[in-house]
């Protein structure tokens, strides 16, 4: 509930923001037109790393683990080559063109849907219960750990990280502004209503999975949705719930790749990255984009599991959305001081300098959540050191000053028809 609400929030904010700049790559345009070309290079590159290629590698390796479980074979080569093969074949469909792409999208994602719905249902014939175990929940933290507050508010946004994860993309319709028919009415319909499904779908889905079990046997299990259905018999009832969890994978793994290489598009467009990224195919594909960013996203999958590259993933996020949601600020401001008018046409969110501040809190706490995680590694015996966070903080700043040495030369503007 929490992760919904800050998720309507951040669709707010974005909704005023596409509308003010309708164009290709979203966040990238907010971040141009608030700070300049510096943070645009940042934010450009360091999505492309982070959100795009890291969060399809997330998505992926989850795939992997999910199809070496259906298949039965070793996890440790078999859940990366199969994270792989599942990035090669979205990257193929998407550059066949963006209708192709956005019909297999909305295909996938009514199945997607259909397949949450179905699990979330079958748990609670399978408890043949109605009324969740929530009894059950442990009330003392594990033997010692700090009771401290600030150690309990870290805890809990290292928590509120896998609830944001499901609806992670639901702001991805911004960076097809500038494709979008009507964006001034069709992109704020669009941003809001995505999140009272998502919230009402992930409501139901996890209040189902609590009617089959308690959250004390849900713990260290990464397939509790499977394991619900271990115990019947003579019915492949198991398997079904792994290919189905592989089918919502596939479906968030088009979503990633679809809208976000726009923001890549975008970047090379303005001369601040290899320009021939800049290229659209006739039928509105980025292929140079998307091939780009399929590569990294698997060399993620082949060289960190899927909770590390949700950290990189996380700590790059918290960083390049924050400064984002504040652009709002700036924008606002500004106005004020140069005593322009709210644009006609944008989408004006009430109470929009707090809500985005409200915002830019929350994605610097997770962000140092993050780093706290990583230094309680470094002093536990029992832990390997995690040093994600730092190694994503030292790429962001690398790219800070890649940024002085690169020719900035605008590429030639490309059209893009609405769609």
């Amino acid at each position: 509930m929490v992760a919904g609400l800050l998720t309507l929030m951040q669709s707010l904010v974005t909704a005023e923001l596409a509308t003010r700049f309708p164009k290709a790559g979203g966040e990238y345009q907010f971040l141009k037109e608030a700070y300049g070309p510096f943070a645009a290079f940042l934010f450009g590159w360091s999505f492309t790393i982070f959100i795009i290629a890291c969060g399809g590698g997330t998505i992926a390796a989850a795939l992997g683990d999910f199809a070496a479980s259906l298949f039965g074979i070793d996890a440790k080569w078999a859940s990366p080559a199969m994270g792989c093969a599942a990035i090669a074949l979205v990257i193929a469909v998407n550059c066949l063109g963006l209708k192709t792409g956005a019909v297999t999208q909305n295909l996938l994602t009514a199945l997607k849907a259909l397949a949450v719905l179905g699990i979330a249902v079958g748990a609670m014939m399978v408890a043949g219960q109605w009324t969740p175990k929530i009894s059950q929940v442990p009330v003392l933290p594990p033997e010692g750990q700090s009771q401290d507050v600030w150690h309990a508010v870290a805890m809990f946004f290292q928590s509120l990280l896998l609830a944001f994860w499901p609806y992670t993309g639901a702001t991805d319709p911004a960076k097809l502004a500038e494709e979008t028919r009507d964006v001034h009415r069709s992109m704020p319909k669009a941003l809001i209503a995505t999140v009272f499904i998502l919230t009402g779908v992930y409501l139901f889905y996890n209040y189902a999975l609590l009617c089959a079990m308690s959250p004390v046997d849900m713990a260290d299990k990464p397939d509790v949705h499977a394991q619900i259905f271990h115990d019947i018999k003579d019915v492949p009832i198991e398997k079904t719930i792994l290919l189905a969890s592989i089918l919502i994978c596939l479906g968030s793994l088009s979503s990633v790749f679809l809208a976000n290489t726009r923001v890549t598009f975008a970047l090379a467009r303005d001369g601040l990255i290899f320009s021939f990224l800049a290229r659209m195919s006739r039928h509105q594909a980025p292929v140079p984009s998307l091939i780009l960013c399929g590569l990294v996203a698997c060399i993620f999958v082949l060289n960190r599991s899927f909770r590390e590259i949700l950290t990189i993933y996380f700590m790059g996020s918290a960083i390049l959305f924050g400064l984002s949601y504040f652009s709002l600020v700036v924008f606002r401001l500004r106005d004020r001081r140069m005593g322009r008018t709210f644009p006609p046409d944008a989408f004006r969110v009430p109470a929009g300098i707090f809500i985005a501040l409200v915002l830019v809190l929350v994605e610097a706490a997770i962000a140092v959540s993050l780093v706290a995680a990583d230094v309680d590694t470094w002093n536990s015996p029992d832990a390997s050191p995690s040093y994600d966070t730092l190694l994503s903080l030292a790429l962001i700043a690398a790219l800070g000053v890649l940024y002085f040495f690169w020719p900035v030369k605008a590429a030639p503007n490309e059209t893009i028809h609405s769609t």
